[in-house]
């Protein structure tokens, strides 16, 4: 990366949302670590994430053998053969094997670059029932009555999310509607659920692709832990990774990294009951109203 007018062609292997957001700001510290880097081409799981992208020039699908085959050498992005990826802060997984060491905090901000125009209503609080794997998926009951407690409230609830069925992890992941709720579920494009969600005066969610999305806005946000730790997931808004982010945790003591089953205990305690995610939606309410 050091002759004037390289082209970078760049695989990135994961296929995720959350991920692919994570990509972002690697690419942002490449162009700006490498001037000499004249067009970036990038192959993707999620070429419409970067169709906007100022810092990649041309996008492909990453199945596009014959785009690929135009490229003898490609830098990887996501190797999961050559870092422990359920260890590491997923930003520094993609930088440290690309040469650009851990990002800081000001280079961890994440970006989303919306193509569509602003169509999203307002809602003092999104939800997003994301079911995937067991160690972050919390129960639909609990998810209704965390609606029926806010509706009770007299605030005004969404639901978004989308059903697909990932090849990648040979799971269907659901996401389903609320009663009492504006169900927008399997109705919005990912641009206008980022609108929706920055919008909102809260959003409560699992760790998955939506919170990541809501880590390009400045929206309150309240997550349920998992068996992962949050460190390893966290936003950097601002610079700051507690910047109106609330991680409401359950009471286990380990880190076992584990997706369908708890080794020690027989049940994921990572994920927090229902009256810990009602204390911290409430007080992340409580902020909320405050000025901005």
């Amino acid at each position: 990366m050091t002759a004037a007018g390289q082209t970078l062609p760049i695989v990135l292997q994961c296929a995720g949302i959350g991920d692919c957001l994570c990509a972002i700001p690697v690419l942002r510290k490449l162009r700006r670590q490498h001037p000499n880097v004249t067009e970036v081409v990038l192959f993707t799981h999620q070429p419409e994430i970067f169709a906007r992208c100022p810092y990649v020039d041309r996008v492909h699908a990453i199945t596009d053998t014959a785009a690929r085959a135009a490229y003898g050498e490609f830098m990887i992005l996501f190797d999961t053969a050559r870092l422990p990826y359920h260890l590491m802060d997923t930003f520094d997984f993609m930088s440290i094997p690309a040469g650009l060491g851990q990002l800081s905090f000001r280079e961890k901000q994440l970006e989303y670059f919306p193509a569509e125009e602003d169509a999203a209503q307002r809602f003092d609080v999104v939800l997003n029932t994301s079911m995937t794997w067991p160690s972050r998926s919390w129960p639909l009951a609990n998810w209704q009555q965390l609606a029926d407690a806010l509706t009770a409230a007299g605030r005004s609830v969404a639901v978004v999310g989308k059903t697909v069925y990932s090849p990648w992890d040979n799971m269907a992941k659901t996401s389903e509607g609320l009663r009492g709720c504006v169900d927008l579920t399997n109705r919005l494009s990912l641009d206008q659920t980022y609108f929706t969600i920055a919008k909102a005066g809260l959003f409560v969610t699992c760790q998955n692709g939506l919170s990541v999305l809501c880590g390009a806005t400045d929206t309150e946000v309240v997550v349920l832990d998992r068996s992962i730790e949050w460190s390893k997931y966290a936003l950097y808004r601002h610079e700051d990774p507690h910047f109106r982010f609330t991680i409401v945790k359950g009471t286990c003591d380990i880190y076992c990294c584990d997706s369908e089953a708890c080794p020690v205990y027989g049940e994921f305690r990572c994920i927090p009951g229902f009256d810990a995610v009602w204390a911290g939606v409430s007080a992340a309410l409580a902020r909320a109203a405050g000025p901005r």
